[in-house]
């Protein structure tokens, strides 16, 4: 990457949202060395007041990287949209900085893309660091499955989510993707709006899908592209203060398109007794999502 970077149909601008990200940061950084070329592809941080060296790790590993610096923390969907207005490439990635990206997904999503003419957005496929596949897509939250979702008390006492979507083998079209490493071309995304800035943290993406869809296009899940996934390690966020995000997020979105008495009266009812429970609960030993 250097200041003459040249123009070309599948250039990738990255976008990386950090909040005291250090250390998953480092090795996210490290995957990336091999995937952007130089002179082609950029990379744009936008950093949420770190008061650790992160931004010294991002200028130390790719020193013609764009840093964006906020005075406080101004959440995900705004700083993902502070970086995506700088971005020069026909793509976008959103990646989270505790994602370690394998070698050529890049591409493969790029692919992903030229051979879907209607691709809103196209999700890499994620795991844990053992290995074990991370479920990253879902169906949209409806009043019949919200409470069985991934973050739901109901879900751990009786196993399983009713819209989480298992892994597949090959490119399949799905409804919601999760934004912790997916690409979308810059025109669309900026032409639906980018994120919806009243989501802090959490369901920004489901929001996105959705407006997508809607609009005719179909968000992907991309097999050939992947990357190991350190759910959390990457900003500074607690996780209770996590958990509250959650909530108050799933609020806004069922606020917004499903504006009825449930989500109006019964909704914050219930969302605050699961936030109550999620906190009195232990977590789960295996450290992977609820």
């Amino acid at each position: 990457m250097n200041g003459t970077r040249a123009v070309s149909s599948d250039s990738i601008s990255i976008v990386v949202v950090t909040c005291n990200s250090l250390p998953a940061l480092t090795d996210c950084l490290t995957s990336l060395s091999s995937e952007l070329r130089p002179s082609v592809d950029e990379l744009i941080v936008v950093d949420n007041n770190s008061s650790d060296d992160s931004t010294e790790q991002v200028l130390a590993f790719f020193p013609d990287s764009k840093v964006i610096h906020n005075e406080r923390n101004r959440g995900f969907a705004v700083a993902c949209n502070q970086g995506a207005r700088i971005a020069k490439g026909n793509y976008l990635v959103f990646l989270n900085p505790d994602v370690q990206v394998d070698n050529g997904s890049l591409s493969a999503l790029v692919k992903a893309q030229e051979n879907n003419p209607r691709a809103g957005l196209a999700s890499a496929r994620l795991r844990f660091s053992d290995g074990a596949f991370q479920p990253n897509c879902r169906v949209f939250p409806t009043t019949a499955n919200i409470l069985f979702s991934r973050g739901s008390t109901l879900s751990r006492w009786f196993g399983g989510t009713w819209y989480t979507l298992p892994d597949y083998a090959v490119t399949t079209g799905v409804e919601a993707v999760a934004a912790t490493f997916v690409m979308t071309r810059r025109e669309r995304f900026h032409a639906i709006g980018g994120f919806d800035e009243r989501f802090f943290m959490f369901m920004e993406d489901t929001d996105l899908s959705l407006r997508l869809h809607q609009s005719g296009f179909v968000n992907l899940f991309v097999p050939s592209a992947g990357g190991v996934h350190a759910w959390g390690r990457g900003a500074s966020a607690g996780r209770f203060r996590r958990a509250w995000l959650h909530h108050y997020s799933v609020w806004k979105y069922f606020l917004k398109h499903v504006p009825n008495g449930f989500s109006m009266l019964l909704l914050p009812v219930l969302l605050t007794v699961n936030l109550v429970l999620v906190g009195i609960l232990p977590e789960r030993r295996s450290r992977r999502p609820e």
